[in-house]
């Protein structure tokens, strides 16, 4: 799984609690997270060092804040992906009021 940021989490994000998250496989190539956010739940800052595909599971809106100051918003879809390219370091956020499910696929090769 990416590398959690502990010192910048809990700086910056420490008032929001970390949403559920389960790996449900991994092995050689890849490692496959299941990732359920209530309302106002984070991921926590975190880098990532492989590229990563998240696969939208639900409706709802995350917020991505990035290390230069700038935030992105995402209406999520159901059934919709795209490929995340390495090395990147953010922190998510459900600002919607539904639970926002997605799984990620982090690609070891």
């Amino acid at each position: 799984m990416s590398k959690k940021l502990d010192n910048k989490g809990d700086k910056i994000a420490s008032n929001r609690p970390v949403a559920k998250h389960s790996v449900v496989l991994e092995n050689e190539k890849m490692i496959v997270t299941h990732w359920v956010f209530k309302p106002g739940e984070q991921t926590g800052w975190h880098l990532h060092e492989m590229d990563y595909m998240p696969i939208q599971l639900s409706e709802g809106k995350l917020m991505f804040e990035f290390t230069d100051g700038s935030t992105k918003e995402i209406n999520y879809i159901p059934r919709t992906s795209s490929i995340v390219r390495a090395p990147l370091e953010h922190n998510a956020i459900n600002t919607s009021d539904i639970d926002v499910v997605a799984l990620e696929i982090e690609f070891k090769e």
